[in-house]
Protein backbone atom coordinates (compact mmCIF):
# COMPACT_ATOMS: atom_id res chain seq x y z
CA UNK A 1 0.00 0.00 0.00
CA UNK A 2 1.89 3.29 -1.35
CA UNK A 3 0.08 6.98 0.39
CA UNK A 4 -0.38 8.03 -2.73
CA UNK A 5 -3.36 5.38 -3.38
CA UNK A 6 -6.78 7.29 -2.03
CA UNK A 7 -8.11 3.69 -1.71
CA UNK A 8 -5.70 2.67 0.91
CA UNK A 9 -6.67 3.14 4.73
CA UNK A 10 -6.17 6.22 6.75
CA UNK A 11 -3.21 5.41 9.13
CA UNK A 12 -4.41 5.01 12.20
CA UNK A 13 -2.90 7.54 15.11
CA UNK A 14 -1.11 6.40 17.93
CA UNK A 15 -1.13 7.58 21.67
CA UNK A 16 1.47 9.75 20.89
CA UNK A 17 0.63 11.31 17.91
CA UNK A 18 -2.88 12.45 19.65
CA UNK A 19 -0.43 13.80 22.34
CA UNK A 20 1.80 15.76 19.67
CA UNK A 21 -1.07 17.19 18.00
CA UNK A 22 -2.35 18.36 21.81
CA UNK A 23 0.96 20.15 22.54
CA UNK A 24 0.86 21.63 19.33
CA UNK A 25 -2.72 22.95 19.53
CA UNK A 26 -1.47 23.81 23.44
CA UNK A 27 1.54 26.14 21.69
CA UNK A 28 -0.69 27.63 19.05
CA UNK A 29 -2.98 29.18 22.37
CA UNK A 30 0.03 30.30 24.06
CA UNK A 31 1.17 32.34 21.04
CA UNK A 32 -2.79 33.55 20.70
CA UNK A 33 -3.58 31.74 17.46
CA UNK A 34 -6.71 29.64 19.12
CA UNK A 35 -8.91 31.27 22.03
CA UNK A 36 -9.50 28.88 25.13
CA UNK A 37 -12.95 27.90 23.35
CA UNK A 38 -11.22 26.62 20.42
CA UNK A 39 -8.48 25.12 22.37
CA UNK A 40 -10.75 22.83 24.23
CA UNK A 41 -12.79 22.13 21.16
CA UNK A 42 -9.83 21.15 19.26
CA UNK A 43 -8.32 19.33 22.13
CA UNK A 44 -11.77 16.88 22.51
CA UNK A 45 -11.15 16.43 18.67
CA UNK A 46 -7.56 15.64 19.28
CA UNK A 47 -8.00 12.77 21.68
CA UNK A 48 -10.96 11.41 19.88
CA UNK A 49 -8.76 11.10 17.07
CA UNK A 50 -8.77 7.78 15.39
CA UNK A 51 -6.40 8.50 12.57
CA UNK A 52 -3.77 10.88 11.36
CA UNK A 53 -5.57 12.52 8.54
CA UNK A 54 -8.20 13.55 11.80
CA UNK A 55 -5.35 15.28 13.22
CA UNK A 56 -3.71 16.44 10.24
CA UNK A 57 -7.29 18.43 9.29
CA UNK A 58 -7.23 19.56 13.33
CA UNK A 59 -3.87 21.82 12.78
CA UNK A 60 -4.60 22.53 8.63
CA UNK A 61 -4.89 25.99 9.02
CA UNK A 62 -2.72 26.72 11.50
CA UNK A 63 0.97 27.41 11.01
CA UNK A 64 3.72 24.82 11.25
CA UNK A 65 6.07 25.85 14.72
CA UNK A 66 9.32 26.47 14.36
CA UNK A 67 11.05 23.20 15.52
CA UNK A 68 12.08 23.04 18.82
CA UNK A 69 15.77 23.46 19.85
CA UNK A 70 17.58 20.38 20.90
CA UNK A 71 18.15 20.30 24.64
CA UNK A 72 22.35 19.82 23.65
CA UNK A 73 21.63 22.85 21.39
CA UNK A 74 19.41 24.57 23.93
CA UNK A 75 20.63 23.77 27.25
CA UNK A 76 24.07 24.75 28.02
CA UNK A 77 27.08 22.05 27.56
CA UNK A 78 28.64 20.38 30.53
CA UNK A 79 31.93 22.18 29.86
CA UNK A 80 30.00 25.41 29.99
CA UNK A 81 28.85 24.01 33.58
CA UNK A 82 32.05 23.32 34.84
CA UNK A 83 33.61 26.13 33.82
CA UNK A 84 31.16 28.72 35.81
CA UNK A 85 31.45 26.28 39.03
CA UNK A 86 35.06 26.55 38.84
CA UNK A 87 34.90 30.31 38.29
CA UNK A 88 32.36 30.44 41.29
CA UNK A 89 35.14 28.58 43.69
CA UNK A 90 37.64 30.91 42.50
CA UNK A 91 35.77 33.50 43.48
CA UNK A 92 35.50 31.77 46.54
CA UNK A 93 38.61 31.42 47.58
CA UNK A 94 39.73 34.96 46.57
CA UNK A 95 37.03 36.34 48.89
CA UNK A 96 38.10 33.81 51.52
CA UNK A 97 41.48 34.78 51.22
CA UNK A 98 40.87 38.14 51.52
CA UNK A 99 38.96 37.89 55.05
CA UNK A 100 41.68 35.49 56.27
CA UNK A 101 44.41 38.04 55.68
CA UNK A 102 41.93 40.96 57.09
CA UNK A 103 41.96 38.91 60.33
CA UNK A 104 45.61 38.45 60.51
CA UNK A 105 46.39 41.40 59.77
CA UNK A 106 44.51 42.97 62.68
CA UNK A 107 46.21 41.09 64.53
CA UNK A 108 44.13 37.73 64.84
CA UNK A 109 42.85 38.66 68.47
CA UNK A 110 39.40 36.60 69.38
CA UNK A 111 38.15 33.24 67.37
CA UNK A 112 39.03 32.92 63.65
CA UNK A 113 35.59 34.41 62.54
CA UNK A 114 36.60 34.23 59.05
CA UNK A 115 35.26 30.34 59.12
CA UNK A 116 31.50 31.33 59.18
CA UNK A 117 32.62 33.50 56.31
CA UNK A 118 34.13 30.23 54.51
CA UNK A 119 31.02 28.21 55.90
CA UNK A 120 28.56 30.38 53.76
CA UNK A 121 30.97 30.41 50.69
CA UNK A 122 30.98 26.15 50.97
CA UNK A 123 27.29 26.09 51.34
CA UNK A 124 26.66 28.58 48.30
CA UNK A 125 29.02 26.99 46.16
CA UNK A 126 27.20 23.11 47.18
CA UNK A 127 23.97 24.74 46.20
CA UNK A 128 25.44 25.89 42.55
CA UNK A 129 27.31 23.00 42.08
CA UNK A 130 24.59 20.79 42.57
CA UNK A 131 22.15 23.32 40.31
CA UNK A 132 24.64 23.02 37.68
CA UNK A 133 26.44 19.38 37.56
CA UNK A 134 23.63 17.76 39.56
CA UNK A 135 21.14 15.23 37.79
CA UNK A 136 18.84 17.47 37.01
CA UNK A 137 20.98 20.38 35.92
CA UNK A 138 20.34 19.90 31.74
CA UNK A 139 16.40 18.32 31.96
CA UNK A 140 14.88 21.59 33.78
CA UNK A 141 15.52 24.05 30.59
CA UNK A 142 14.47 20.64 28.44
CA UNK A 143 11.46 20.06 30.04
CA UNK A 144 10.01 23.64 30.87
CA UNK A 145 11.39 24.96 27.92
CA UNK A 146 12.45 28.49 26.93
CA UNK A 147 10.18 30.76 29.66
CA UNK A 148 10.30 28.13 32.14
CA UNK A 149 7.41 27.75 34.83
CA UNK A 150 5.34 30.33 33.66
CA UNK A 151 4.81 29.33 30.63
CA UNK A 152 4.08 25.79 31.71
CA UNK A 153 1.39 27.23 33.97
CA UNK A 154 0.01 29.07 30.94
CA UNK A 155 -0.16 26.66 28.71
CA UNK A 156 -1.33 23.56 30.93
CA UNK A 157 -4.06 25.67 31.76
CA UNK A 158 -4.38 27.12 28.19
CA UNK A 159 -4.47 30.79 29.95
CA UNK A 160 -2.86 33.72 28.24
CA UNK A 161 -2.96 35.60 31.29
CA UNK A 162 0.23 35.16 33.52
CA UNK A 163 0.18 34.09 37.00
CA UNK A 164 0.63 37.22 38.80
CA UNK A 165 -1.90 38.49 36.00
CA UNK A 166 -4.58 36.27 37.02
CA UNK A 167 -4.33 36.87 40.84
CA UNK A 168 -4.71 40.38 40.31
CA UNK A 169 -7.83 40.02 38.44
CA UNK A 170 -9.36 37.60 41.19
CA UNK A 171 -8.22 40.46 43.31
CA UNK A 172 -9.88 43.20 41.12
CA UNK A 173 -12.95 41.02 41.00
CA UNK A 174 -13.68 40.88 44.72
CA UNK A 175 -15.03 44.39 46.55
CA UNK A 176 -13.25 45.80 49.07
CA UNK A 177 -15.63 44.23 51.70
CA UNK A 178 -14.99 40.67 50.23
CA UNK A 179 -11.09 40.89 50.92
CA UNK A 180 -11.35 41.27 54.73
Amino acid sequence: MSGDDPTAPALRASDADRERAATQLREHCADGRLTPEELSERLDGAYAARTVPELQALLADLPALEPERTPAAHAPTREHAKRRVLHAVGVAVLVNLAFVLLFFATGAYGSFWPKWIMLLSLIRLAFLSWNELGPGAADDEARLGRGGSERLYRVERGDLRSRRDSRGDDERAQGPADRR
